[in-house]
Order: C-alpha cells, then sequence, then structure tokens
C-alpha cells in the first residue's frame, strides 16, 4: 500500500506537497519512542580475559534471550568495524596510541599484566567497540531513530590515558568523527554507568557543544567543565533515591543543551546484585530509569524525538546480562516483564551448539578391540545405589585424549589461555572410587590447579531416576589475590575465574547426552544454593523448605552478605531466638522433562508446604 501511495505522490504531486509528504513519512517513523531499532554487534565482542567479574558473553545472552522470545527481525543487526587510528588520532595523543604497543601497557587500564598476545587482542577488542559506537551514532543520525551498540561505554579512558577497563573513549571518537562529518547539533551524553563517566567530561571539558550528565558513587577526577552534570551520591543508593536524583536533574540537562542527539550509558551495574557495584537499585528501578531517559529523549507521538546512541556501559557478574535483555525487550515495543527460560540462566544452547562433537564417536576417544561390552552377564537393574563406570574411560565414554579434544572443541581451554594460563596439562584419576576427577593444571614448577571435578553416575539419591552427581568442583585463580573490596566467601581460598555458570552449562548438556535426568550437587555453604536457585531445588522438601525461609529472610542482601550474615549467627529462627546454620543437602537441576515436572509437581510442593519450617529472621 505504501509503495502504491509514493508512486502516486511521484505521479500527482508537485514540489511542496512532495516535501510534505517527506514530512509525513519521517512523523509516522518517529512518533513511537521505540521505532526503528537496530542492534550494532560482531563476533569480536567476545574477549576473555583473566577477571571473573566480567561477563564476556553478556551481549550475545541479550541477543540468545531476544531471539528466544521472537524479537529479532531481518535486518535489526548491524556489524561494525574496527575504528581507524586515524580517528582515534581525532581523540586520543599520538604519543599514548603509540605506547599501547609497549609491553605491560594494559596494566593501568586493567590492573592486571597481559602477555603480548593477550594484550593485542583485548585493543583489538576495544576498537570494534569503539567502531561499533560510531556506526550506531551514524544510522540514529541518518535514520533520527535509536541505535544500540551492545557492548561500548569506555567512558573511563582520557586523551592521555586509559583505567577502568577502557583503553579508548568510545562515545568521544564518535562525536569527533560526526563533527569532523558537520554534525553540529547540540550533543547531551547522559551516563548512568554506576562509576563516575570521567574520562568523557575532561575530554569535553572545554567544549560547550557536548553537555555530559553522570551520575555516579564516587567522583573520579575533577568535575569541572563547561556543560557538565556530575552527581556523586555515595554507596548503598536504592531506587527511590536514585529515581529522584534523575527525575531533578536530568530534565533540566535536556532543557539547558536542546540536544541534537543523545549517548546514552545504560549501565546495570548499579544493580544490587552486580559484582562490582556498591549500590541497591533493583532490576525494575533500572528499567524504569531507561524509560524515563527514553521519554525524555523521544516523546511519545511527538515530532520531536531525538536519535538515541544506547551503550551497555557497565555490568559485572552472571547477571549483568538481565537488565539489558529486558531494555532491549522494551524497546521493541514489548513488556519489560523478563521472563527468563530457567536454562537461560545458564549458557545451555551455547554448549549444545558447540557441543556436537559428543554425536561423533571419531572425536570420543580410540576404539580398540578390548571395548567391546564385557559386564559379565549383569543387566542394569542389577546394580543398586552407584552405577559402575568403566575404567578406561571418563564416565564410560571419554579417552583421556578424547576427553582434551572434547575441551578444545567447547573452547574452554582457549578461554583459560585468554585468562593468561597459557601452557596448560589435562588430566584424569579414574580410580577414585567416589568417581571419576578431571583435573586441569598449568605446566609450570609446581604446577598449579585451575579446575578439578570428579564426577560419578547415581541411581539411588533418587530412586527410579539417573543423576550426573558432583562430588567434587574446584575453578580457581591460585596466582591471584582477594581485594579488601571483595572478600573471599567461605570455603574459598582463591578467587573464582568466572566459569560456574560455563562449567553447569557444559555438564546440562553431558546428562542430555547421557540421557540421564539431572545434575546434583551438596552446595557446601549458603550462597552456592543461592546461585543454583531457582533451577534447582533441594531433593528433600524439607531442606527446601528452609532454604526458602533463608532467602526470604536475606531478600534485600547480596549472596556474598547473606552468606556472611548466616555464618556470623544473624539469621534467628525468631527474634531473640537460637541462630540459624547452614544444613547442607543435595540439589538437583533437572533436565529431563520428567524431573521438571516433579519438581514442580503436586506431591513434591505439597511436602515443601507441609515442612513446617518457621520463617526466620535477620538480626541488624
Amino acid at each position: 500500500m505504501m509503495g502504491i501511495v509514493n508512486r502516486s505522490v511521484r505521479i500527482f504531486c508537485k514540489g511542496r506537497y512532495v516535501r510534505m509528504w517527506r514530512w509525513i513519512k519521517e512523523f509516522l517513523k518517529r512518533r513511537d519512542p521505540r521505532s526503528g531499532l537496530r542492534l550494532v554487534i560482531h563476533r569480536g565482542y567476545q574477549v576473555d580475559i583473566p577477571f571473573p567479574q566480567y561477563d564476556a558473553r553478556r551481549p550475545f545472552r541479550i541477543l540468545q534471550y531476544l531471539r528466544g522470545q521472537k524479537l529479532l527481525h531481518r535486518g535489526m543487526l548491524v556489524r561494525p568495524r574496527p575504528i581507524s587510528l586515524r580517528r582515534m588520532e581525532l581523540v586520543h595523543d599520538r604519543q599514548y596510541l603509540k605506547s599501547l604497543d609497549e609491553p605491560g601497557a594494559m596494566e593501568e587500564v586493567l590492573g592486571i599484566r597481559l602477555d603480548a598476545s593477550a594484550q593485542d587482542r583485548f585493543l583489538c577488542f576495544q576498537r570494534l567497540m569503539c567502531g561499533g559506537t560510531l556506526r550506531a551514532a551514524r544510522g540514529a543520525v541518518r535514520r533520527g531513530s535509536v541505535m544500540v551498540n551492545l557492548g561500548g561505554g569506555l567512558h573511563h579512558a582520557n586523551r592521555n590515558h586509559g583505567s577502568g577497563f577502557c583503553a579508548f573513549n568510545d562515545v568521544a571518537v564518535a562525536i569527533a568523527s560526526l563533527r569532523k562529518r558537520d554534525f553540529d547539533q547540540p550533543i547531551l551524553v547522559v551516563d548512568l554507568d554506576l562509576h563516575d563517566g570521567d574520562g568523557t567530561r575532561a575530554i569535553f571539558a572545554d567544549d560547550p557543544s557536548v553537555h555530559t550528565f553522570s551520575i555516579h558513587n564516587r567522583d573520579l577526577g575533577s568535575t569541572e567543565a563547561v556543560a557538565s552534570t556530575a552527581i556523586a551520591m555515595g554507596t548503598d543508593v536504592d531506587d527511590a533515591a536514585y529515581l529522584a536524583a534523575i527525575r531533578q536533574h536530568l530534565p533540566d540537562a535536556f532543557a539547558q543543551t536542546k540536544p541534537g542527539l543523545v549517548f546514552y550509558l545504560a549501565g546495570s551495574d548499579p544493580c544490587v546484585d552486580d559484582r562490582l557495584g556498591d549500590w541497591r537499585v533493583s532490576l525494575e528501578g533500572l528499567l524504569e530509569r531507561d524509560q524515563f531517559v527514553m521519554n525524555l529523549a523521544r516523546p511519545h507521538h511527538s515530532a520531536d524525538a531525538l536519535p538515541v546512541v544506547i551503550l551497555l556501559a557497565g555490568g559485572y557478574g552472571p547477571n549483568a546480562w538481565r537488565h539489558g535483555a529486558a531494555f532491549m525487550s522494551w524497546l521493541t515495543g514489548k513488556s519489560s516483564g523478563l521472563e527468563i527460560p530457567p536454562e537461560m540462566e545458564l549458557p545451555v544452547d551455547h554448549y549444545r551448539r558447540l557441543g556436537r562433537f559428543m554425536q561423533n564417536p571419531r572425536l570420543i576417544g580410540e576404539t580398540g578391540s578390548d571395548s567391546a561390552d564385557q559386564d559379565w552377564g549383569l543387566q542394569e537393574e542389577e546394580f543398586s545405589g552407584t552405577l559402575p563406570i568403566g575404567n578406561e574411560r571418563f564416565l564410560g565414554l571419554f579417552s583421556r585424549h578424547g576427553l582434551e579434544m572434547s575441551l578444545e572443541e567447547i573452547g574452554l581451554l582457549d578461554r583459560l589461555r585468554g585468562m593468561g594460563f597459557a601452557r596448560l596439562a589435562v588430566d584424569t584419576d579414574l580410580d577414585d572410587p567416589l568417581g571419576h576427577t578431571l583435573r586441569i593444571t598449568t605446566r609450570d614448577e609446581p604446577p598449579l590447579t585451575v579446575m578439578e571435578i570428579r564426577l560419578r553416575i547415581d541411581r539411588s539419591a533418587l530412586p527410579g531416576r539417573s543423576l550426573l552427581m558432583v562430588e567434587w568442583l574446584l575453578i580457581q585463580d591460585a596466582r591471584a589475590s582477594f581485594e579488601i573490596s571483595h572478600p573471599l566467601l567461605p570455603g574459598q581460598e582463591y578467587p573464582g575465574l568466572g566459569l560456574l555458570r560455563d562449567t553447569a552449562a557444559v555438564l546440562i548438556v553431558l546428562c542430555e547426552h547421557l540421557e540421564l535426568d539431572g545434575l546434583a550437587f551438596t552446595p557446601s555453604h549458603f550462597h552456592l544454593a543461592c546461585l543454583s536457585d531457582p533451577q534447582s531445588s533441594f531433593l528433600d522438601p524439607a531442606l527446601q523448605a528452609r532454604f526458602k525461609s533463608l532467602l526470604l529472610a536475606t531478600t534485600n542482601l547480596r549472596p556474598a552478605e547473606a552468606a556472611a550474615a548466616l555464618a556470623a549467627g544473624l539469621i534467628r529462627e525468631h527474634p531473640g531466638g537460637e541462630a540459624v546454620p547452614w544444613v547442607p543437602g543435595v540439589m538437583v537441576l533437572p533436565v529431563s522433562q520428567d524431573l521438571k515436572e516433579y519438581f514442580v509437581g503436586d506431591e513434591y510442593l505439597s511436602r515443601v508446604s507441609a515442612a513446617g519450617v518457621p520463617t526466620f529472621s535477620l538480626e541488624q
């Protein structure tokens, strides 16, 4: 229909009528603040660095969610190119750019020293992010719409130095590039990352055409600038205080600047569950923030809707992707209610795709005449308790060679190498009566254990069903020490590597391949059970009821704080009552449909309700 009308306009209309029709089409395009969404993404947006709080797959988890909700359509995804050095020099000093080739140059940026290969990968990754922000900015200006770079927001980088994971300042490079192309309208940078947008503010400190607006926990450097709003709110900020500050100050910034383009750094690190954050803003609070910003920039049914560039900015830990998924969902026109399938909490689909090697017997290991069935005539039902596993193959499936090949295929060893463990050894112990052990160590002297896991197949814990039992799991960076701001959790000797959820996802895929009903483990501490909720449930309904009561008592605490409160005896059976201890028990993450239905069925849930566990209370 639109094509017929267009042809009619060309045939029958002259001059001003054609211009009017173009204006009407532009109005129709702009009247919805969420119309015309485009997402900038590249496979190079994933880079592994030795920093466990950083989720390298955050943008891809967001895309996976949107695809699962059928919110991605043809033409929505845009691929960027790495930013050129020539464009970088519009912002960054040449001497600084040259210095980034020196050994150890990333130490100031990341707080750790990378080898030459890892340093080069990191710089290429950040140049690609800068290219993504420039692509998004050009598209937003050209189309008068919303463009999202599923990355970017590198706001700590200054002209002559980087810091805080930011080697280059993508927003500044994009603005300088637009200016070079004669975009002369005022620009507003709305920076709602938890941390101060100090680098961007410093770069534009003397430029009245760029207003930098930042609400953050604490100032990082000078707040002096000719067009700037910098508000430091301290720690423990909640929804009410955060949203009140934004509503009070941001409309004034829009009114003063009268921008022709808005950059919005929609950081998720103000969220209460952020691994590096010190605020207590809920996911709902972040989404209310996002909608307020977007409605200021692109009011409903208004021809004055501004082009907006959205950047993910900060967000750390396994849940950082959730906010981006909910925000992108709202931007596509869907409700921002986050309907996350349980297995989306773990990167199961990713490892299912990589797990094609499990279907290929040539990759499982060597075969020979001695691999024939030698079960001595016993049938499976004649075994009780733990199912014996052949002592020549890991879980009866992988030779050591095949196991190492599998770890290479799924990219786990490469991820560890990207974290600085350059020389790795894979070994197995198949003689332990408690199960088969996989051990990944460095080839140093003495060797450092990076990962160790002991598994067995169990048929006694839940009669009639078979489980992959995790008897022992260790994932650690024995090279590192804990920071004062992030102390060790109960049971930890060294920091983790941020691979727990990936490991769980691989084990789920293994369960599917072995046709097992679920993955079982015994959390030795409260925070480990919290990490498994709500996908997993205690096998014992009474322990499940007790666990839910503990979760209720610690609703406003982060997992580390909740674990510390429990260990300190601050959780009581009732005010002034006995301290509640942690009682470990078997938890199960169901894999088969039958077991999933069991844990949400009337029989199990009624037994949980009938357990009669009291409501625990937290003493302040």
